[in-house]
């Protein structure tokens, strides 16, 4: 920590100077733009300059004054009275005129009561903001450089100052419920809290320094002491890659950060699906997700991958995935799934792949676009023995395997047709309504191990699909977590019905799933659409062939409708009813 906060120090410095030698040239480019009527104004220093939200992960909300909730994404302006929100999971990173930096970590809102900055008078330039829940890294901009007391910083109850002039970066938590309970810490400069029960007159750089109801504020402490809870949170914050705290030009900046984070989503298939595979549609209890290279990470409802990953379920885990090309599979207890090679096109649907390798446990099968078109790009494997579709409409089969001595199996089928080509030898056919057992050598499957494998498998065809049409990947994922959040502001609301702010959350909450599930919508359309035009165009040429290029595109699915009240009480931050269930 010593060495991270000199190195930080060493850097905040020189951007504090940086940000004075940058106050000229600003002040000129900001000017120039009001003369050539880009700010509106004959004069830069006579009109307030604003923010933008320089980087979102995950689903923002932003709620303006006197307007509805809103998703708030990179490149997005904004002025005073907005209200920003993130869920778990995501973060948001704003940044202002004065180069001022704020970025909010998982489950967290802050609201921008006031802000203006002059570029020709700093004098009166002041920002009022407050901090309602969770927690916040402030860098200061000029304004706090130059003018520390114009900056006024709510912490639930509390205000926090900056003590002196020369900049400071500090990190803030509160939890107003059920009384107030909060932390700062400082990375460089000097602040002080006057919380409801007492002052916290000084935490210098490095220190940290918490309060709460009952009792008066302790001396600050080193970070290095600070409770294991706190380390992680601000662990959290520091890991963002924030931008420096040099002035800008709002407007042109806000187009940047928008220009940017489309490329990033081109690239990341965020658009088509083109590049991300899929992504968890629910989930319940432990889940994790490996990525070809990296980490392996505990899922979320809403976290996607991409080709090449590995997906772990726990001993009582479950998870929906949900594929670009609308394909499903359900993933049940203690199993592992290998997702090798995944490539869909909606615009060329036959040379899509699908290879997916089960190495332990059980799952569920959906055909998707990729399989209905062309099954040869669909490829299966359970433990040591290989599943092939057999038909070309519709498909849904269940396959459980235990590797852990000599392989046993079962395959189950719902719709469609497969057949398996198991160490043993083939099972040519299994048809709808069908089970197959297959172990070693010519002795029947004990009894206890056959009952297993096959209630494992009707447990999994028991339970509920989403939609198999193609998605817009980023688009579902993000509704889908945001329905999920939905439902857990629910839930915590009718678990205390008389909390005000418990219930104005769940309302913003809902809003802001609804917002999300008809982008989500609109955008797996848009897919939806390419697919049929790309499929209409291979169809041979018939007498019928103007009647067809005039049919109507297929219905779209049903929008992602937030099932708010249906929370599964106990059932966990990560549990999900919406549209698909993983029990």
């Amino acid at each position: 920590m010593s060495a991270l906060r000199d190195t930080h120090n060493i850097a905040s410095a020189v951007a504090a100077c940086c940000v004075l030698l940058a106050l000229s040239a600003f002040s000129s480019t900001a000017s120039a733009q009001a003369k050539s009527g880009a700010s509106g104004s004959s004069s830069a220093g006579s009109v307030c300059q604003g923010g933008y939200v320089h980087e979102a992960s995950g689903l923002i909300s932003i709620q303006r004054q006197g307007a509805k909730l809103a998703p708030a994404k990179s490149g997005e302006v904004f002025e005073k009275n907005a209200v920003f929100r993130t869920g778990s999971g995501e973060k948001a990173i704003l940044k202002f005129a004065d180069g001022q930096v704020v970025a909010l970590g998982s489950n967290s809102a802050v609201r921008i009561a006031r802000y203006c900055f002059l570029p020709n008078d700093l004098e009166q330039s002041a920002m009022s903001m407050e901090l309602i829940a969770g927690q916040i890294r402030i860098i200061a901009g000029l304004i706090g450089v130059s003018n520390p007391r114009n900056l006024h910083i709510a912490v639930g109850e509390s205000m926090l100052r900056i003590q002196k002039t020369g900049g400071a970066d500090f990190i803030v938590s509160v939890n107003p419920d059920p009384k107030e309970a909060g932390y700062a810490v400082v990375q460089n400069g000097e602040i002080s809290v006057s919380t409801p029960f007492g002052p916290i007159v000084r935490i210098a750089t490095g220190q940290y320094a918490p309060w709460q109801s009952g009792s008066s504020p302790p001396l600050p402490i080193p970070f290095a002491a600070a409770p294991a809870v706190a380390q992680a949170g601000i662990g959290e914050l520091l890991a963002y890659v924030l931008p420096n705290n040099s002035p800008v030009v709002v407007v042109t900046a806000a187009q940047t950060a928008a220009a940017l984070a489309a490329s990033d989503q081109e690239r990341s298939g965020g658009k088509d699906g083109r590049r991300l595979a899929g992504y968890v549609q629910a989930i319940s209890n432990t889940v994790d997700i490996k990525p070809q290279s990296g980490k392996a990470a505990s899922a979320n409802v809403g976290s996607t991958f991409e080709s090449g990953t590995t997906v772990s379920t726990g001993k009582d885990g479950r998870a929906v995935l949900q594929f670009a090309d609308g394909q499903i599979v359900i993933l049940g207890p203690d199993s592992v799934l290998a997702i090798d090679q995944y490539q869909f096109d909606p615009a060329n649907v036959k040379a899509g792949k699908s290879t997916l390798a089960l190495t332990e446990g059980s799952m569920r099968f959906v055909g998707g676009a990729i399989q209905a078109e062309n099954r040869e790009g669909v490829s299966i494997s359970i433990g040591a023995s290989i599943i092939d579709i057999q038909n070309n409409g519709p498909a849904d089969f269940t396959m459980v395997a235990d590797t852990r001595n000599q392989e046993v199996g079962v395959a189950r089928v719902t719709l469609g047709e497969i057949s398996v080509h198991t160490p043993y030898g083939p099972i040519d056919k299994i048809k709808v309504g069908q089970s197959s057992l297959w172990g070693p050598g010519n002795e029947p499957v004990p009894v206890a191990s056959a009952l297993a494998l096959v209630q494992a498998a009707v447990a999994l065809q028991l339970s509920e699909l989403p939609n198999n049409s193609p998605v817009a990947v980023a688009d579902a994922a993000a509704a889908s977590a945001a329905v999920a959040q939905a439902n857990q502001a629910q839930a915590a609301a009718s678990a205390d019905p008389q909390n005000a702010r418990l219930a104005a959350e769940a309302k913003a909450a809902t809003e802001l799933a609804n917002l999300a599930s008809k982008e989500a919508t609109l955008a797996s359309e848009a897919v939806s659409s390419k697919v049929f035009a790309a499929l209409l165009e291979t169809l041979p040429a018939t007498a019928a062939g103007t009647a067809l290029a005039q049919a109507a595109t297929p219905a779209p699915p049903p929008a992602v409708v937030p099932i708010v009240p249906a929370v599964t009480p106990g059932a966990g931050g990560g549990s999900t009813q919406s549209g698909g269930s993983a029990s």
